[in-house]
């Protein structure tokens, strides 16, 4: 996680996560991620989130977060081994499900990203 947070705050924010994000139809770089306000950050987060959460009960899970995963993970190498992306879904869980239900629940990536949903 370290190594793409190029600001040092222990935080993911949408610029590191396009840097991470490189499939040519990654669904992530149809966002600006450079967004300036606050409300342009929380709608593109919004549109995001809604996209990986399949299910739509609010978290990622299972091959939800494996997909969020695998796409940020290409863009810093198109061809990420399967050991990769493990390592990186663990440390991605690790740091993102405060409450340690297995799932990235909304407000947990929010924070992790440093957004404040409210």
């Amino acid at each position: 996680m370290k190594m793409f947070d190029k600001n040092k705050d222990g935080r993911l924010d949408l610029n590191d996560l396009a840097r991470i994000l490189a499939l040519k139809e990654n669904f992530l770089l149809k966002f600006k991620m450079d967004a300036c306000s606050q409300e342009d950050r929380k709608r593109d987060f919004e549109k995001i989130f809604a996209h990986y959460d399949v299910s739509k009960t609010g978290a990622l899970e299972g091959p939800e977060v494996d997909g969020f995963v695998k796409d940020m993970m290409e863009l810093v190498k198109p061809s990420i081994s399967g050991t990769d992306l493990d390592k990186f879904r663990k440390a991605l869980m690790g740091h993102c499900d405060i409450n340690g239900d297995g799932k990235i629940q909304k407000n947990e990536l929010a924070l992790c990203l440093g957004l404040k949903l409210s």
